[in-house]
């Protein structure tokens, strides 16, 4: 069962977006994966979950000097999870967080357009903690992404435009997880293998020409 109420609204003379959404999704037999051995996997039944949560978006369009825009914008998910019913081999989950669902997430950014092409945008992320087993005995560490990118249009034709754009992912140089892996188990006389790192500080840049009819 689905429970959701929204709201969409522009305020100010459209300068300011906003949109506010609550849900709630109530599970029976939600099925999960337990690992078993080196790849391979088993659904098992964990019983009743719910999963509650708010998402937040805000938006402003300040416009500037010289048809210039400035736009910050943030958007904060809160997210309820949990097991409400969930025994496996005699082991009682109910209550506990559910497994690979972060409580908080909250992405923050700045946006810069010239009316000439130019774009520059900088954003940063933060995840809070994420449980990594259903007995929330493990967790994966909060972490903060920041991003920058820089772009520029130039149209050549009315038909023909070039966009050149550079930046850098991850500006801080963080160590995070790229994704977990809930409940994982050991092999070999190894530790369990619940973190894929994500890349450390990199660098891009690249041309594209895009043609139109």
């Amino acid at each position: 069962m689905n429970y959701e109420l929204g709201l969409k609204a522009d305020w100010f003379d459209r300068k300011l977006y906003t949109e506010v959404a609550l849900y709630s999704i109530q599970v029976s037999n939600l099925l999960v994966a337990q690992r078993v051995g080196d790849d391979q996997y088993v659904g098992i039944n964990a019983g009743k979950t719910a999963h509650n949560g708010i998402e937040i978006l805000m938006r402003y369009d300040w416009r500037l000097a010289n048809r210039w825009i400035l736009r910050p914008y943030a958007s904060v998910a809160l997210q309820f999870y949990e097991f409400k019913d969930f025994v496996d081999d005699d082991r009682d989950f109910s209550g506990n967080e559910l497994t690979g669902v972060p409580a908080q997430t909250v992405n923050l950014g700045l946006e810069l357009f010239s009316p000439k092409g130019f774009r520059f945008s900088a954003n940063h992320l933060n995840v809070s903690q994420i449980p990594l087993n259903d007995a929330n005995s493990a967790y994966a560490d909060s972490y903060n992404l920041l991003n920058l990118k820089a772009s520029y249009n130039l149209k050549l034709t009315t038909a023909i435009e070039l966009v050149i754009f550079a930046g850098v992912n991850n500006v801080l140089d963080d160590n995070y997880a790229a994704s977990v892996l809930p409940n994982a188990i050991s092999f070999g006389g190894n530790a369990p293998r619940y973190f894929y790192p994500g890349n450390p500080r990199n660098f891009y840049g690249g041309l594209t020409v895009a043609f139109g009819l």
